[in-house]
């Protein structure tokens, strides 16, 4: 009896010791990570003389301005400033910066730099917070250089103001922050300044202007969405400026569009039978590519810009298909279910061959950006109705200098590796 006692009491030791070990925390299911929220919102108005026509009257402008000011401070707390020279917080908050814009002349300061704006706004685009800029978007040098030269704004646009925004915006990049632009227009009624300083009054012309929202890529998309969602005026055109290494996030479907004979093992497909007998292997992956612009984000867009790389295997790009049009009917596990439900694309490729043992795949979607800009939206020549009516001096320079700092070979929307394995 007493060695029978002794024999249940070293079991029980043992089984204390090492039989009912819990997991490690890191073999355990992570919790999800909880998506960065918007801290603030610094919204600038630039506030020089050429923005004065778009506040006089019943107008477009005080319309939107005053919408997505008031629907902004709905998603996050907003801080207003005017802006020319440096800016200026404006006293009173959201609900007295809205009456002013119907009662106050605010539009009377001088000319100012663009890309000193843009510098300025962007500085307050840090942490969670994001800045947003109201602005015509007129390049141009400073009074003085264009009553020496008229024809300065029209020789240098290309070359020194494009380059002179390109480097503030390569600045904004290098930190992990992105741009998106709203393009609108309004009826103007007043004093309009061409590209040589010229004046003309004009009377209800339709003028485009913009408002740029800056800050990391996942919270400018996320402005965007709730914005468009309250919105009563939308944008007549849009485009993002993506910044930042391309999304490495996938996740490999086990069933979801499965054809032929191979297994799913941390995000690569192994075990891949070949032979007379077996059925081509197909497999799909999720990505989410929802804070992507959105034509980025079309069907066709990707098809045609998706960049696969197979080392050792020819691997064909079959389809890629909207998370809400894909075929569900089949039933589906949980944990597949669940992997679907975060990713707004399913792309699903076919293995028509593979050389070795191992082969690695690349999948790569570059920045490309759309070109709306460079002729409905743009004139070199303002100095008539005709050759300015909808349209801003020199936007195809400013458009292409932001859009140098962000489109560049190292720059993809998408960018990540998994392998295959027989």
């Amino acid at each position: 009896m007493i060695r029978t006692t002794f024999l249940l009491i070293i079991v029980a030791l043992l089984w204390s010791c090492g039989g009912n070990k819990r997991k490690p925390k890191d073999e355990a299911t992570k919790p999800a990570e909880k998506p960065a929220t918007i801290g603030q919102i610094h919204f600038f108005l630039e506030t020089s003389a050429s923005m004065g026509g778009y506040l006089k009257g019943g107008t477009t402008f005080k319309d939107v301005v005053s919408e997505v000011v008031n629907k902004s401070n709905q998603i996050a707390p907003v801080t207003v400033y005017t802006i020319t020279d440096k800016p200026q917080a404006y006293n009173g908050g959201v609900g007295a910066f809205v009456e002013s814009l119907a009662t106050t002349p605010l539009a009377n300061g001088k000319s100012s730099k663009l890309h000193t704006i843009f510098g300025q706004v962007g500085a307050k685009a840090t942490g969670n917070d994001i800045a947003v800029l109201v602005s015509d978007c007129i390049l141009s040098f400073p009074d003085s250089e264009i009553k020496r030269d008229p024809e300065i704004n029209r020789n240098n646009a290309s070359s020194v103001l494009k380059n002179q925004i390109n480097d503030q915006f390569a600045s904004l990049s290098k930190k992990g922050i992105s741009a998106m632009v709203y393009a609108f227009t309004s009826p103007f009624n007043g004093t309009y300044y061409d590209y040589q300083n010229k004046k003309s009054l004009l009377e209800s012309e339709q003028r485009p202007f913009y408002i740029w929202v800056i800050g990391k890529q996942n919270l400018v998309a996320d402005l965007d969405r709730q914005l468009q969602d309250r919105l009563s005026e939308k944008p007549s055109r849009q485009l993002s400026f993506g910044s930042g290494e391309g999304m490495k996030k996938y996740d490999l479907f086990f069933g979801l569009n499965k054809k032929g004979d191979w297994r799913a093992e941390r995000g690569n497909v192994t075990e891949i039978k070949f032979g007379r007998k077996a059925e081509p292997a197909e497999f799909a992956i999720g990505l989410d590519l929802s804070g992507l612009p959105g034509y980025a984000q079309s069907p066709d867009y990707l098809k045609n810009n998706l960049v696969v790389k197979a080392d050792n295997a020819t691997l064909k790009l079959v389809s890629v298909q909207r998370r809400e049009n894909v075929n569900t009917t089949k039933r589906m596990s949980d944990r597949e279910q669940q992997l679907l439900a975060r990713n707004s694309h399913v792309v699903t490729f076919k293995i028509e061959n593979l050389i070795a043992d191992e082969a690695t795949i690349n999948l790569r979607l570059p920045v490309r950006f759309d070109t709306w800009y460079e002729t409905d939206w743009s004139t070199m020549d303002d100095r008539s109705p005709d050759g300015r009516r909808r349209k801003t001096f020199a936007l195809v320079h400013l458009m292409n200098g932001v859009r140098g700092a962000y489109q560049t070979n190292t720059n993809d929307f998408v960018n990540f590796s998994f392998t295959l394995e027989k």
